[in-house]
């Protein structure tokens, strides 16, 4: 009973109770807050829209792209954010700049097309869709999914515009229009910039860039540990040249072997090997810099804060960015690190590398950031060397 009751007052032990139950709130918020209730919002997608119109029997004009368009546009119950656009090339052109999902295009015979399914040879009116699949695999079948009913209720519009018009016509359908009115419109699509087999549904640029910061984070410790044991916590210009080259070289160990392994043992697809190495390379060691950076000024203390930051990006990098709260993206997904390699890999992957240069100089202005902070550690003075000071105050 003495044993029973010394074990239970033991303030160690309530306050390991009390760090349980903060660690398993922060676990909490890092894997289910901001995926709790995860509902696409303000998805951008392009409206191209160029029907010239048709006349109708009673000399009125009929624009069904231009209905169609304020009814798209007045729709507030979707969440689709529309962008109208001029011109097909535009909207593909920014499509591959990762600028919208997807794209309707209403052709310019639209309304004649319409209008020719009460004629002797009817034509399906035709719609085009565009979706941009390695923009985001996720948010690209979703915002599918919205579309293919928005024009479902268009197709049951032009029935009820037809039937209307042949009612007050009094007139009677032949088989080929009843067949045609039964579906009267045609849907096309076309995917762009497509995710192929092998690549995780897209996500292998979230699974590579969380494999590179926790094997930073490995070598980063190891090298701090190492410096710290035979300089005895002296922090100096040759010390952190040290940690640069040990760097390098590891990033340069981490990005060969997650390649290699992954494209011959795992089978993933990769599209360049060359130039999603370099990338790979140079995330890493802007990764390292960052670390190492924390890590000189706040020692062993700063590795929790890279596994913090990690744990709660898991749930939100393999999210699109329109699925997330707001304030997550305001606060977290707008400034994390990870989303800079994460898109820059997607370019790599699935738009043939192009305009990465953007996501590299965001990268490199952190490494530099990091660089010169980890530079400046060298005038950071050990606890010893404070003691001896004290001493001699």
């Amino acid at each position: 009973m003495c044993v029973f009751k010394s074990f239970f007052s033991q303030k160690r032990f309530w306050g390991s109770l009390l760090g349980i139950i903060i660690v398993v709130m922060i676990f909490s918020i890092a894997f289910i807050g901001s995926i709790v209730n995860p509902a696409p919002k303000d998805l951008p997608v392009a409206l191209v829209i160029n029907d010239k119109g048709a006349e109708l029997p009673n000399k009125t004009k009929l624009n069904a792209g231009e209905q169609y368009k304020q009814a798209l546009l007045n729709n507030k119950d979707i969440p689709i954010k529309w962008s109208v656009i001029d011109k097909r090339e535009e909207v593909v052109s920014e499509m591959n700049e990762k600028k919208y999902y997807a794209a309707i295009v209403i052709p310019e015979n639209m309304s004649q097309q319409i209008m020719s399914l009460q004629s002797p040879s009817p034509h399906k009116p035709e719609v085009e869709v565009i979706i941009n699949q390695g923009m985001n695999y996720t948010a690209a079948n979703t915002t599918k999914q919205i579309i293919d009913q928005l024009l479902s209720k268009i197709n049951v519009q032009i029935q009820d515009t037809i039937f209307t018009q042949l009612e007050a016509q009094k007139a009677t359908l032949t088989p080929s229009q009843a067949k045609l009115l039964s579906s009267p419109l045609e849907v096309k699509s076309e995917t762009i910039n497509k995710v192929g087999d092998h690549t995780a549904n897209g996500n292998a640029p979230v699974l590579f860039t969380q494999i590179v910061w926790i094997a930073v984070i490995i070598s980063s410790v190891i090298h701090f540990v190492i410096m710290k044991k035979i300089t005895n916590g002296r922090i100096s210009i040759r010390s952190v040249f040290a940690q640069l080259v040990a760097g390098l070289l590891f990033a340069t160990a981490i990005a060969s072997t997650v390649l290699l392994f992954t494209d011959n043992v795992l089978n993933v697809k990769i599209p360049d090997l060359q130039k999603t190495f370099l990338f790979l390379l140079f995330t890493a060691f802007m990764f390292y810099l960052l670390q190492n950076a924390i890590l000189n000024w706040l020692g062993l203390v700063g590795v929790p804060l890279f596994i913090l930051l990690f744990l709660f990006s898991i749930p939100v990098l393999n999210l699109p960015p329109e699925f997330l709260p707001t304030v997550t993206q305001n606060w977290f997904y707008s400034w994390v690190p990870f989303k800079y390699s994460v898109e820059g890999l997607r370019n790599t992957f699935f738009f043939g590398g192009n305009d990465i240069g953007s996501y590299l100089s965001i990268l490199g202005m952190i490494g530099l950031a990091s660089l010169i902070i980890m530079s400046l550690s060298i005038l950071k003075t050990t606890n010893k060397e404070r003691s001896n000071v004290a001493v001699k105050n």
